[in-house]
């Protein structure tokens, strides 16, 4: 009888040992597909915004280049002679930074 429980015992810890084993395969392999799927999300977040943040740096390019040709001297000069301004012939000499006019005209 002491040989029956003996192998009884052996018997349980043997079944316990393979059925918690079982379950901890069980729940890496379900946390694994959880990581795994968050994973794939964040990275197709991230390529979304990948694909947005080179979209906004060419549309930045874009309107340095044209901020660049509306601040050219030659465009201003242009515009102002369509909008009536006539060329000054006077020579302009700047004043104090602290005036509230910073340009003078030298011809009298």
């Amino acid at each position: 009888m002491c040989r029956i429980d003996k192998q009884e015992k052996i018997q349980r810890t043997c079944n316990l040992v393979f059925f918690s084993c079982c379950a901890l395969f069980l729940s890496s392999t379900v946390a694994r597909m959880y990581f795994y799927n968050d994973l794939a999300v964040k990275n197709r977040d991230l390529k979304g915004s990948s694909d947005t943040q080179l979209a906004l740096e060419e549309e930045i390019t874009m309107l340095k280049y044209e901020d660049s040709e509306l601040s050219s001297m030659s465009y201003v000069e242009s515009e102002a002679a369509k909008m009536g301004f006539l060329p000054m012939k006077e020579r302009l000499m700047t004043l104090d930074l602290s005036s509230t006019g910073q340009v003078a005209s030298l011809a009298r």
